[in-house]
């Protein structure tokens, strides 16, 4: 009797292990390509939802990998973005998506895209925004006023600080930081329409409710340039596009191939961005990737956290040590077809059904986070 009531017991505890885990995530170690890894699988399917998490909705700042757990009540997590962790400063560098808002967007980099939730690309390449005034897509010429009707413009940053003067920036209610401008003209965006255009003051930048700025910097800009095209009542559109480097020269782009589907880039809801690109469409790819990066990424092996999707369409969350050769190496064993590195060393952090993998050594300022889909 007493085996029996045993036997019971045994198998109520493995129950409950069992239900405690989320079925869409899984997690192993494992001795792989000359290195030991972490491996958390996720199952790409209506069961889960993959979102961008940031400290207290901000850009700037760090939270400890644990809080971000918690307060988003994660089924599995991995650090993101690189960012300034050393100066006190806690910016993010790259690009950031975080519900249909950009976050930050600056320079060439290596980017998970999600859409419909639980989708996923992986790509590489620089993010900009073409803006469009009264719904028209291109200039037009106005036989009655015998004069140019201008109806477009481009952005390429957003919400970092406005250190190229001929630059044009966007800054929404993610920014956190001081920020003043120097020069150039201010066009004020509420309720996705223009109100007002100023040249701003020397004190620090005041955002609008319901709305955002656009900057163009002292050398950006004439004043007939942005008073011909931001005329106040006018309706702002911006659509999101991205370029990318090919053997054939830079490619621009407003949607991606998803199998046999044509994804606009209006469909991303999230982004996290890093690099560099290790793999991309089944080729190793870092060589050329991270052209131009500090030697402890490109050369040292260190600490590494890496993002990666599979041919049958599992997302990968990997932290290990080594090369960026190496992670490549490891990542194509793994039966990766895409992967990229994410910020390393002190900021690695792995998380999966309750279990720490790998617990950072700092705070964190951006994290992938996967979540269970309760709609």
């Amino acid at each position: 009797m007493k085996k029996f009531f045993s036997f019971i017991i045994v198998i109520i505890s493995i129950l409950i292990v069992s239900s405690s885990a989320f079925a869409q995530v899984s997690y192993k170690n494992v001795n792989l390509a000359g290195l030991n890894a972490n491996v958390v699988t996720v199952d790409l399917n209506e069961e889960i939802k993959i979102r961008t998490a940031k400290p207290d909705n901000k850009q700037v700042g760090v939270m400890s990998f644990q809080s971000f757990i918690n307060i988003y009540e994660a089924k599995a997590a991995i650090n993101g973005n690189y960012f300034e962790a050393y100066k006190g400063g806690n910016f993010p560098y790259g690009t950031q998506m975080k519900n249909k808002q950009m976050v930050n967007m600056e320079g060439n980099s290596a980017s998970l895209m999600v859409f419909d939730d639980y989708k996923v690309k992986l790509t590489e390449g620089t993010f900009k925004y073409n803006g469009y005034l009264d719904g028209k897509r291109k200039n037009e010429w106005n036989n009655d006023k015998n004069k140019m009707d201008f109806n477009v413009f481009s952005v390429w940053y957003v919400n970092v600080l406005p250190s190229d003067t001929a630059g044009v920036y966007i800054y929404n209610s993610f920014r956190n930081a001081p920020t003043k401008l120097n020069g150039g003209y201010v066009v004020e965006v509420v309720n996705d329409t223009v109100k007002r255009v100023f040249k701003p003051s020397e004190t620090e930048m005041k955002l609008p409710e319901n709305g955002y700025i656009i900057y163009y910097g002292k050398d950006a800009a004439t004043s007939d340039y942005v008073s011909e095209r931001f005329k106040p009542g006018r309706k702002v559109e911006l659509e999101l596009i991205m370029s990318k480097k090919t053997k054939d020269g830079t490619t621009l782009f407003n949607s991606f191939k998803y199998g046999k589907e044509e994804i606009s880039l209006s469909k991303v809801t999230d982004i996290i961005s890093a690099g560099p690109m290790l793999i991309e469409d089944g080729k190793k790819v870092f060589a050329e990737s991270m052209k131009g990066m500090e030697a402890k990424i490109s050369t040292g092996a260190g600490a590494r956290s890496v993002v990666g999707l599979t041919k049958d369409n599992k997302l990968l969350l990997v932290t290990t040590s080594g090369t960026m050769e190496q992670i490549a190496n490891l990542m194509i064993n793994l039966g990766c077809s895409d992967a990229f590195n994410l910020d390393g060393g002190a900021s690695c952090a792995l998380y999966a059904n309750g279990k720490y993998l790998r617990h950072p050594g700092r705070n964190l300022n951006t994290v992938l986070l996967i979540q269970k889909n309760n709609n």
